[in-house]
């Protein structure tokens, strides 16, 4: 996994798959073992977010993305292979042929009220502060530099 590591600190590693969905797909990794998003301590899960946002666009100047999709695999129900946590990070190109698309239903009314009733009594939120991260100031990128930008380019494909 060395050959494929991209960055490593105390708490997390980011590699690089060579068994992938498509050719840079890659992986943000707590080192402590999480089976499930769930077990997750919170400030480690904000670092694998805040890494995999920024592995995200880079995957959009490098590779030339037009998308990706930022995937967890949480539980063996949802297709985790390895019981492990990690987010997942794969790059997508317009007609790529992968399928990640499930076919919604309408639901039937009594179903629906089951199912928010349910969740409504079992969903305690308590209030969540955040804190303001101190602003850094627009990035200028000077044209050329990495490419044209990926969100002018998202931007340019919407009807």
């Amino acid at each position: 996994m060395k050959k494929n590591l991209l960055y490593e600190d105390d708490n997390i590693v980011v590699v690089v798959r060579d068994i992938a969905v498509t050719p840079g797909q890659i992986s943000v990794i707590p080192k402590q073992h999480f089976t499930i998003l769930e077990q997750v301590p919170t400030e480690i899960l904000t670092k694998c977010a805040i890494v995999a946002n920024k592995v995200s666009m880079s995957v959009f100047e490098s590779l030339g993305s037009h998308g990706t999709n930022i995937i967890v695999k949480n539980g063996t129900g949802a297709g985790q292979t390895i019981p492990h946590f990690s987010l997942d990070i794969i790059p997508r190109q317009e007609n790529d042929g992968i399928n990640t698309q499930w076919k919604s239903k309408q639901l039937m009314e009594d179903e629906m009220d089951m199912a928010f009733s349910t969740l409504k009594d079992a969903v305690d939120m308590p209030i969540i502060t955040v804190k303001k991260l101190p602003d850094e100031g627009p990035k200028k990128i000077k044209d050329g530099e990495w490419g044209e930008n990926y969100m002018l380019k998202s931007l340019r494909r919407l009807p």
